[in-house]
């Protein structure tokens, strides 16, 4: 047992592992939900997250310690020059700065790809993750009645 938190590229093989954590973290939150996701399989997971992982434009890295996925993140395209970023954290681990961590880790690689642009969507009453994003020079792009559209330049 390691104890230690790792960051890293999601590949084919974290499939089964990010579906159970994502299924749990929708348990956790209002935030989030698994609706999208309960008809994914682990072969159909698997191949996306091949496709995310030989992407230029794409990313995901997860959050893992103790061999399970306890967090991650995600940019995903829009079109050439812009993706869309989310990040998840396992409310167990909140308030450790994994999502700070996953958040850097996924500026960085934006900053290396062809990307300009990464945005996000955020419930306005999510203040904890609206004041994070700000923290990283996130601002408010546009809002809605219960979300704001955040964006960064990179």
């Amino acid at each position: 047992m390691s104890e230690e938190l790792k960051l890293r590229e999601a590949i084919p093989q974290d499939a089964e592992s990010l579906l159970i954590f994502l299924k749990k973290a929708s348990q956790q939150s209002d935030f989030i939900s698994f609706d999208d996701m309960k008809d994914v399989t682990v072969a159909d997971e698997s191949i996306a997250l091949d496709a995310i992982y030989q992407s230029k434009y794409n990313e995901l890295i997860v959050a893992v310690f103790d061999d399970q996925i306890i967090g991650y993140c995600r940019l995903e395209n829009g079109d050439d020059d812009k993706a869309e970023f989310g990040v998840v954290v396992d409310k167990e681990f909140w308030n450790n700065g994994i999502a700070s961590y996953l958040l850097e880790d996924a500026l960085d690689w934006a900053v290396d790809s062809p990307l300009k642009k990464v945005f996000l969507e955020v419930y306005k009453n999510n203040t904890v993750a609206i004041h994070l994003y700000q923290k990283y020079g996130f601002t408010t792009e546009s809002e809605n009645e219960k979300t704001l559209i955040m964006k960064k330049m990179v």
